[in-house]
């Protein structure tokens, strides 16, 4: 199964270790992640201002337009 995480991507369900709040990324945790995940060039980054999530697979890291919440309740389903 998949989750389709916004802007016509997908992430496969069996991939999925996380999906976090962006706004969230003042928590020190959160933020000394995405820093190091930047710096590894995992970080799939887009042109846009309006994430709201990140979602973190077993290879990489994307930045989603879709609220944690609406996620994690796609996954549930």
């Amino acid at each position: 199964m998949f989750l389709h995480i916004g802007d016509s991507r997908i992430v496969f369900l069996d991939e999925l270790i996380g999906i976090f709040n962006l706004g969230s990324n003042e928590n020190e945790d959160n933020k000394q992640f995405l820093e190091y995940a930047a710096d590894d060039s995992e970080l799939k980054r887009r042109d846009y201002e309006n994430d709201k999530s990140f979602v973190v697979t077993a290879e990489n890291v994307y930045f989603s337009p879709i609220s944690s919440s609406t996620l994690a309740k796609r996954e549930e389903k």
